[in-house]
C-alpha cells in the first residue's frame, strides 16, 4: 500500500510538473508568433500596467494597519523592473530558439529527479519494512 501511495504522489507531481512544462512551451511559441511591432506594443502594455499600478492607492483602513512608508519599496522595485521588462519582451523573438529546447530539457532534469525520488521512497518504504519485520520476530 505504501508503494502505491508513494507513486501516486510521484505520478501526480509529475504530471504536475509535464502541465507546467508543457505550459511554458506554450507562451513561449505564443511570444515567438509575435511580430516585432506587436512586442513593442505589448512592452508598452506592460510599461502602462504598471504606471497604473503604480498610481492605486490602498483603502484608508488597510493603511492604517501598514507601517509608514511600507508601500515604497515596493513601487520602486516595480519602478527598477519595468525597463528590465520592457528590453526582455523586445529581444523575445531572438531568444525564441533556445527558450523551447531549454524548456524541455528542464522538464527531462525534473522528471528524472521526481522518477528518482520515487525509487529513493520505494528503498526507503524496504528498509522500514524489513526493521518492522526484524522487530517482530526478533
Amino acid at each position: 500500500m505504501w508503494y502505491a501511495i508513494s507513486w501516486i504522489a510521484v505520478l501526480f507531481l509529475l504530471s504536475l510538473w509535464t502541465l507546467l512544462a508543457w505550459a511554458t512551451h506554450a507562451a513561449v511559441q505564443w511570444v515567438a508568433g509575435l511580430s516585432g511591432e506587436q512586442v513593442g506594443s505589448a512592452a508598452g502594455g506592460v510599461t502602462d500596467a504598471a504606471k497604473q499600478m503604480g498610481a492605486l492607492q490602498l483603502p484608508d483602513w488597510l493603511m492604517v494597519w501598514l507601517p509608514a512608508g511600507a508601500l515604497k519599496p515596493w513601487t520602486d522595485m516595480a519602478a527598477s523592473l519595468m525597463p528590465w521588462i520592457t528590453s526582455m519582451l523586445g529581444q523575445a523573438p531572438a531568444l525564441i530558439g533556445w527558450l523551447s529546447p531549454l524548456v524541455w530539457v528542464t522538464w527531462a532534469a525534473g522528471a528524472f529527479l521526481l522518477l528518482a525520488l520515487g525509487a529513493g521512497l520505494s528503498l526507503v518504504i524496504r528498509v522500514m519494512q524489513r526493521r518492522s519485520r526484524g522487530t517482530a520476530n526478533g
